[in-house]
């Protein structure tokens, strides 16, 4: 078994502050530092219009970036985040479990993050934004996220939907002009109290991600948005199933008839979480948590790491608590840490124990 770092972030200030902490923090890790600065300034017009779109929908970032680049005596047009070479395929699984269908009447969100350890960020963070809500969860590109959980007890996880967008080999070329979905989150949990305003804030941002995004908050709502080359379809989850959930395909038949493939592992690791959850059991928190101990294909998570698939963080949200159980790596070899939003953990650095498993050329058969 390997083992590999992680690091712990608690950013507090204006973003302009916030970005200069960060880039404080980044000088004490050559090889990330590395992996943030481009060796060249990206287009200018790409720089104009990526910056304008920030400032629009996700108000306050630009700041943030101008301070981390200040820091560092670089141009922000420096930062690999404007070209988004960061953005790597990555693979979860999600799903919302409503007061319904939990015996202490709260809203549960489950989610596995799989991708490598070597491009993900592995770091988490606690971010308190002046004059914005403050949330915990991991970054993407340093200054992006994943998923989340806020102050309000509005949550926010993405998973890719289809063929992730992208610049990379093996990626599909995005269709229009839009923001990552690393931004869309960030922008999403600052900015919003609950499902109905998220949906709102979604209205008319230029999306350019193929995702499901899964909404949940502590009044029990939720809702999985999913976009594909510009369409974009909401459902919205009912107290009667008492549960919604997403892993790596489309879902939604106006969607499905435009990626019309998947990945048969996703289907696997989809139809385990919907199995399990349709009993008629009530679900303790502990019942919850062990579904995530299962490794794949009897459970969700993955132990790919060599091929770019594996889990390289698990959460167990309590909305109503504003609670988070969170393992660094999978959640089988790791151990889960508990900490409040806007808290952070008591130290900075961690060992996160990897630990490889070759599933065979299967793992990558797409069907219908």
């Amino acid at each position: 078994m390997n083992s590999i770092q992680a690091s712990i972030s608690y950013l507090k200030g204006t973003s302009y502050e916030i970005g200069r902490l960060q880039g404080e923090e980044i000088k004490k890790n050559p090889n990330a530092m590395n992996v943030i600065l481009s060796s060249e300034s990206i287009d200018e017009t790409k720089y104009k219009d990526t910056k304008q779109l920030i400032d629009q929908y996700a108000p306050g970032l630009n700041e943030e970036l101008q301070g981390f680049a200040d820091s560092l005596n670089i141009k922000p047009s420096c930062l690999n985040f404007f070209d988004e070479t960061l953005l790597q395929p990555g693979g979860c699984s999600l799903g919302a479990v409503l007061p319904s269908k939990t015996s202490d009447g709260k809203t549960y969100v489950l989610r596995n993050y799989d991708l490598s350890p070597a491009i993900s960020d592995m770091r988490l963070c606690t971010t308190k934004v002046k004059g914005k809500y403050s949330h915990t969860g991991f970054s993407v590109s340093y200054f992006g996220r994943s998923e989340g959980l806020n102050e309000e007890g509005f949550c926010v996880a993405f998973a890719s939907c289809g063929i992730p967008v992208g610049k990379h080999p093996g990626m599909k070329k995005p269709i229009l002009k839009g923001l990552q979905f690393m931004v869309i989150v960030r922008a999403l949990l600052e900015n919003c109290k609950d499902v109905e305003e998220g949906i709102t804030y979604l209205e008319n941002m230029p999306i350019g991600t193929n995702m499901n995004l899964l909404l949940s908050d502590a009044k029990g709502n939720v809702a999985l948005v999913e976009t594909y080359d510009g369409e974009k379809v909401v459902e919205r989850g009912n107290k009667k199933s008492g549960f919604l959930i997403a892993t790596n395909h489309a879902v939604m038949p106006k969607i499905m008839k435009l990626e019309d493939r998947k990945l048969e592992q996703s289907e696997i690791r989809y139809n385990f979480l919907k199995n399990n959850l349709e009993s008629n059991d009530f679900f303790t928190k502990h019942k919850l948590q062990q579904l995530m101990f299962n490794e794949y294909p009897n459970g969700v998570t993955v132990h790919n790491f060599e091929e770019n698939f594996g889990t390289v963080h698990s959460i167990l949200f309590n909305l109503n608590d504003k609670q988070l159980d969170i393992s660094f790596g999978s959640p089988i070899n790791n151990k889960i840490y508990k900490l409040k939003v806007g808290e952070t953990l008591p130290f900075n650095e961690l060992e996160v124990f990897i630990e490889n498993s070759n599933y065979g050329p299967n793992f990558w058969k797409l069907i219908k």
